[in-house]
């Protein structure tokens, strides 16, 4: 069965939540180093990409881009914007639905507060 484009957005939206918690540890650590999950379309991708923090908040600056694995692109969905030796910077470019949208603009106000 086919997924949709949507679900395909919100499993990047869940993965960002998660990276969100483990930024908090991050910004603990002297060097700031940390393993995030891979921010990819697919829900059962478990892999890690280890970024500084300054890494993780470049991409994070940008509410529609991710950070994935090469080779885990959906470019149905989504468009490369960068490209590194550990990972790849994407775009979404399908509109999110109204739930993904939100729990991004949820996750993007919460992480901008904090940076006060």
């Amino acid at each position: 069965m086919p997924v949709s484009s949507q679900r395909l957005a919100r499993n990047q939206v869940i993965f960002r939540e998660v990276n969100e918690r483990l930024r908090e540890l991050a910004a603990a650590v002297p060097d700031g180093k940390a393993e995030y999950l891979c921010e990819c379309s697919d829900v059962d991708c478990t892999q890690k990409i280890e970024l500084r923090l300054f890494e993780y908040e470049s991409v994070r600056a940008r509410p529609k881009t991710f950070f994935i694995l090469s080779g885990h692109e959906r470019l149905e969905v989504e468009r490369v914007v960068d490209e590194l030796d550990a990972y790849v910077v994407v775009e979404k470019i399908v509109p999110l639905d109204e739930t993904a949208t939100q729990a991004l603009t949820s996750t993007d106000e919460t992480w901008s507060q904090r940076e006060r």
